[in-house]
């Protein structure tokens, strides 16, 4: 019979507990709230006429299209818990809405979809078309492409992608967004209003959503991560506003031969100061 000398012993005392302070629970600590605790008010403040077509464009992406989009005087914010995260604009080259979103402030995972709910409930667009970028290095895909050959990417829950196949791939699985942009599309994809999403490629891995809502950052206007090339954002253009049904013939044009931007001049009186782009 084999017996074990062990078998009585008492178990060393890591084994059932710990020494680390971390593991020990602090009366005195000061609780962090958690999202489900934070209450998100979305405001519309200024001039939106409902029932158009909505075209978004946000992050680097949007602050740098529209650098070239001559999109006029701004007429209305989304502001998000007072902070000014939307500039809505009516550009008169097109029949669309048009909301530049996320260029001053980032919205943390929690406040993006009331975000965008409250946008879409509000406006009521008859389709929506969204402006994003993805991040290149990280994306997985079965080739290997340079950089300054990196396609145009897209997610669309319309059947008619024909257009969109010819001058963009599809944004395939296993690669996730999470943004804004996935959000909008996500509540859209359970409607009846068609939603379309183009990407641009970005060289830059995007940091983690912030934990919480910063004031709003006029500088971000004037500092441009990434410059794209002016024949992939007019064709990001042309696609964007094609799923919106139309089929603008204005040319986008970096100002200044592509330069950096000073900030763009406080016109108007709408949330935290307008802008005119």
């Amino acid at each position: 019979m084999d017996i074990d000398p062990l078998s009585d012993t008492v178990p060393p005392r890591y084994a059932i507990e710990s020494d680390e302070e971390e593991d020990e629970v602090n009366p005195l600590g000061v609780k962090s709230p958690q999202p489900e605790d934070v209450k998100i008010e979305v405001k519309i403040l200024g001039g939106i006429t409902p029932g158009k077509c909505l075209a978004i464009a946000s992050g680097d992406a949007g602050n740098f299209w529209a650098k070239g989009a001559d999109l006029g005087e701004q007429t209305a914010s989304v502001l998000v818990n007072g902070v000014q995260v939307g500039l809505v604009f009516n550009p008169k080259w097109t029949q669309s809405n048009v909301i530049i979103s996320e260029v001053l402030s980032k919205l943390p995972l929690y406040a993006m979809h009331p975000y965008a709910t409250n946008i879409l409930e509000s406006v009521k667009p008859k389709s929506v078309s969204l402006l994003d970028s993805y991040p290149f290095p990280t994306y997985a895909s079965d080739t290997t492409t340079a950089f300054h050959e990196a396609p145009l990417r897209y997610l669309s829950t319309s059947e008619n992608t024909e257009f969109l196949d010819k001058e963009a791939e599809l944004y395939s699985p296993p690669n996730l967004l999470q943004s804004t942009s996935a959000s909008f599309l996500s509540i859209l994809g359970i409607s009846d209003v068609p939603g379309t999403l183009v990407l641009l490629p970005s060289p830059h891995i995007p940091q983690p959503s912030p934990k919480q809502i910063s004031p709003s950052n006029f500088s971000h206007l004037a500092q441009d991560d990434v410059e794209w090339p002016a024949h992939l954002v007019n064709t990001a253009q042309k696609l964007v506003f094609h799923a919106l049904g139309e089929s603008t013939t204005r040319s986008w044009q970096p100002r200044d031969g592509g330069t950096k931007e000073k900030p763009p001049k406080r016109t108007t009186e709408i949330g935290e100061g307008g802008m005119y782009i």
